[in-house]
């Protein structure tokens, strides 16, 4: 099972990387800003296209961000 918890900081750390703030991102990607700052926070796990919404938000497809989540899982459990 996914955890919530590593999306939302694996999308924070994204966007901590591009310099951009909770703010920027929502707005780009058409989120309320306390929905996103939950989902960063791991208490809301996104949808698919909330995911796809974020990762263009982020300049990244959304396979690059997949991607990432499942290299922070994988980490987690080794």
């Amino acid at each position: 099972m996914v955890d919530a918890g590593v999306i939302g900081a694996v999308i924070r750390n994204q966007r901590i990387a591009k310099g951009k703030t909770q703010e920027v991102i929502s707005g780009l990607a058409g989120l309320d800003r306390t929905h996103y700052s939950k989902i960063e926070r791991g208490l809301r796990s996104p949808t698919i296209e909330t995911l796809f919404r974020i990762a263009h938000a982020l300049d990244m497809s959304p396979h690059e961000l997949v991607q990432e989540i499942e290299k922070a899982l994988e980490n987690d459990c080794l």
